[in-house]
C-alpha cells in the first residue's frame, strides 16, 4: 500500500513540475516583446541628464583681467566683473590689473593673461596688423561685449561754424575753412579713427594745413580746454553722452555736434570694425535731435587656449548677472544679452558660443 502511495506521489510531483516549467517559459516569451526593466531604468536616468549641448560649469577659477588706467572707467567695470565672478563661481580668485586696449589684445591673445578689455576698433586693428600693432594678431577671441554705446562725438565751436557757414562735415570738405582740429594723441586709435573719418569725407591732415588750419595731437580733454580758450575749433572723441568735459565746455561756450553720414559710417565699419550708432536727442540740453554717428564698443577678450568649460562658465555667470553689470554705471544700463553676444570683429570663443546658443540668444 505504501509502495502504491509513493508511486502516485511521485507521478503528481512530476506533473506539477511540468506545469510550472511551462508557465515559466510562457512568461519569458511575453517579456521578450516589451523593453526589459533594465532598459526602462536606463531611459529614466537619461531623462534626468542634461542634453549634450549643456556644459557642466567649471569649478573654482583663478583669473586675471587687464583693463585700463587706474581709476578710469575700465577699472570700474573690471573690478565689477571680478566681484560678479567671485560671487557667482564659488571659491574663485580674481585680480584686476591696469593696461590699455592695444596691449591687452596682444597679451591676452598670446596667452600671457587670461582676460582683458579692448575696444572693437583695437581688435580690428590687431587682426589687420594696422598701427600701432607691429604685426597681425589673427586669433583674437572674445567672450562678451560690455557696452556698445560710446558714440563718436564730433564737437564744433558754434562761433567757428557761424563764421564760415559750416553746418556739417560735408561743408568742411567743400568750403575748406582754416579749421583747427584736436584729434587725440598720435598713434592713439581714436586719432586713427579721426584721420580715417576726415579722409572718408574727402580731406586730409595735409589739406587742413594747406587751408591755413592746424592739427593738434592732443587728448580730447586738452582739446576741449583749447576750444574754451578759442585755440581749437573741432574736437572728436568716442565718449558716452553726455560727456562731463563737454558739459563743462558748454557752460562757457556754445558748441555743436556734427553727424557722421551713412557713407562714412560704412567706411569706418569696413576699416575699423566700428558700427553705426547715434547720440540720442536731449543727451545735452541743447541737443534737440538724434545725431547719427559710429559707436565704439568694448569687449572681454580671452586667451584662445582657455578651456571650453572655463569660457562657458565665465560667460554664463556674466550674462546671468547682467543686472549687476548694468548697475555698475548708468551708461551700462542699455546692456542686453543680445548686445553681449555680439563680439565682432573678434571671433567668439567656442565655450561662449555654446552658452549663447544653449540660452537661445544665438541661433
Amino acid at each position: 500500500m505504501k509502495a502504491k502511495f509513493s508511486f502516485l506521489a511521485l507521478i503528481v510531483l512530476l506533473f506539477v513540475m511540468s506545469v510550472l516549467g511551462g508557465c515559466a517559459s510562457g512568461s519569458s516569451q511575453s517579456e521578450s516583446s516589451t523593453p526589459p526593466p533594465a532598459a526602462e531604468s536606463q531611459g529614466t536616468a537619461n531623462s534626468q541628464t542634461p542634453p549634450e549641448s549643456k556644459s557642466e560649469p567649471a569649478g573654482p577659477l583663478k583669473l586675471t583681467l587687464v583693463g585700463g588706467s587706474a581709476g578710469g572707467f575700465w577699472s570700474l567695470v573690471g573690478e565689477g566683473v571680478g566681484n560678479i565672478l567671485r560671487e557667482g563661481i564659488s571659491g574663485s580668485q580674481f585680480s584686476y590689473e591696469t593696461g590699455n586696449g592695444v596691449k591687452n589684445v596682444i597679451d591676452v591673445t598670446a596667452g600671457s593673461i587670461p582676460l582683458g578689455i579692448a575696444h572693437n576698433f583695437e581688435v580690428k586693428a590687431g587682426i589687420s596688423g594696422e598701427p600701432p600693432f607691429k604685426e597681425q594678431v589673427p586669433n583674437v577671441t572674445a567672450l562678451v561685449t560690455l557696452y556698445n554705446n560710446a558714440g563718436l562725438q564730433v564737437v564744433v565751436s558754434k562761433d567757428f561754424a557761424d563764421k564760415y557757414g559750416i553746418t556739417s562735415m560735408e561743408d568742411i570738405a567743400e568750403k575748406k575753412p582754416p579749421i583747427r582740429a584736436a584729434v587725440n594723441q598720435r598713434g592713439n586709435l581714436n586719432e586713427t579713427v579721426n584721420k580715417l573719418m576726415f579722409e572718408a569725407y574727402g580731406f586730409t591732415y595735409d589739406d587742413i594745413q594747406a587751408w591755413g588750419g592746424e592739427v593738434f595731437y592732443e587728448p580730447y580733454k586738452t582739446g576741449a580746454d583749447m576750444m574754451k580758450d578759442n585755440k581749437v575749433d573741432l574736437v572728436s572723441v568716442f565718449a558716452f553722452a553726455p560727456d562731463g568735459k563737454f558739459l563743462e565746455l558748454a557752460t562757457t561756450k556754445e558748441i555743436l555736434l556734427f553727424s557722421v553720414n551713412e557713407e562714412v559710417q560704412q567706411a569706418l565699419k569696413e576699416s575699423m570694425g566700428i558700427l553705426p550708432g547715434q547720440i540720442p536727442a536731449n543727451s545735452y540740453e541743447w541737443l534737440a535731435n538724434d545725431i547719427p554717428t559710429v559707436n565704439a564698443s568694448a569687449m572681454i577678450v580671452a586667451d584662445p587656449n582657455m578651456s571650453e568649460e572655463e569660457a562657458y562658465t565665465i560667460t554664463k555667470t556674466l550674462v546671468e548677472n547682467i543686472a549687476k553689470i548694468q548697475a555698475l554705471h548708468k551708461n551700462l544700463e542699455i546692456l542686453t544679452p543680445e548686445i553681449m553676444a555680439d563680439v565682432s570683429p573678434a571671433a567668439m570663443h567656442p565655450g561662449a558660443e555654446k552658452y549663447f546658443k544653449e540660452a537661445g540668444i544665438l541661433k
